[in-house]
């Protein structure tokens, strides 16, 4: 056994933590507990006064874990920032204190990618579940929307990416386990740094734009949706204002634009800091051009309200960035 782990790729896990105790417990044990043994585990809890997971680590009695405990606030991506900094494997993945991995979920994507040596990331099925494991329905199947990202082609895979509704899920790309290189890119660093929301699905694009994607058919992760997070995102309030025949929420559209439009327009910076030929560059900007174009579009739908017959909400679209 001694030599098959010695000859495997170390794959770093970093755990990201802050005030979920029970779930940091869940994390660390599905870690502990995965098939493949070759691991560094890192976890950093970010500064918080009153919990203190170091003991926690310790209980688990694994040479393997290294503990942190931020002696003051980081905020979140600079949390997951340190732990890729820390990172010592050839595979890095980030773990939240929110989810569940199968115990063969690191070692079925490492064979995966170990038999695809241009894949930069590999994943697996997931779905979303309650507090109470049970599956949130409203959510779409994942597997055959993440098999639109498995393709050779760069121009194809990123403007699938980039084409793709973001509410269908794509952000937990970002929990796939990657090649450790092509995270420290100085792209995704500089992502993490700036430490905005959706910044998760920048480094995802960031990334498929560096190599490919495998994915393994299998449901091998959950992931958690609970109504209060660690780290809490501006409301919405809306501001009506009455004009004429028409009213317009102008609280939802400063709120709307304030929370996507800065992400939507990155998508120039991260391809033209690519690695790919002009004309592929040129290509996918006409994609992002026209996610923007329907972003404002669904702004005006979403937000504009004429009196008696709304020909607005009638154009409205059935998935938009609200």
């Amino acid at each position: 056994m001694a030599d098959t782990i010695n000859h495997q790729p170390l794959v770093t896990v970093g755990i990201c933590c802050y005030n979920r105790e029970e779930g940091f417990k869940h994390t660390l044990q599905c870690i502990t507990n995965q098939t493949y043994k070759n691991l560094e585990i890192i976890i950093s809890q970010d500064f918080n006064e009153t919990l203190d997971f170091g003991p926690i680590a310790s209980a688990a009695h694994d040479e393997r874990i290294t503990f942190y405990k931020q002696p003051k606030r980081l905020s979140m991506y600079n949390n997951f920032c340190f732990l890729l900094e820390k990172a010592n494997g050839q595979y890095f993945m980030w773990a939240a204190d929110d989810d569940w991995w199968a115990p063969e979920f690191i070692e079925k994507i490492i064979a995966s990618l170990l038999a695809n040596p241009a894949a930069v990331a590999g994943f697996c099925d997931f779905m979303e579940v309650d507090e109470d494991n049970n599956r949130i329905t409203s959510y779409p199947n994942h597997l055959p929307l993440l098999q639109e990202f498995v393709t050779g082609n760069d121009v194809k895979r990123v403007k699938n990416y980039i084409n793709q509704f973001e509410g269908f899920g794509k952000a937990n790309l970002f929990y796939a386990i990657f090649k450790t290189s092509v995270l420290r890119s100085q792209q995704v660093i500089d992502i993490l740094k700036k430490g905005d929301l959706p910044g998760d699905m920048l480094i995802n694009l960031a990334v498929l734009l560096q190599g490919e994607l495998v994915v393994v058919p299998q449901l091998l992760r959950t992931c958690t949706y609970t109504p209060v997070k660690g780290y809490i995102q501006e409301t919405h309030v809306p501001r009506l204002k009455n004009l004429l025949f028409i009213k317009v929420n102008f609280g939802g559209l400063r709120y709307l634009k304030k929370k996507w439009s800065d992400y939507l327009y990155s998508h120039f910076a991260v391809i033209r800091n690519s690695g790919l030929d002009f004309p592929q560059k040129v290509s996918i900007y006409l994609a992002v051009i026209k996610k923007i174009a329907l972003f404002y579009y669904d702004l005006l739908c979403i937000n504009v309200y004429l009196r008696g017959y709304n020909i607005f909400s009638k154009m409205r679209r059935q998935n938009t960035l609200s």
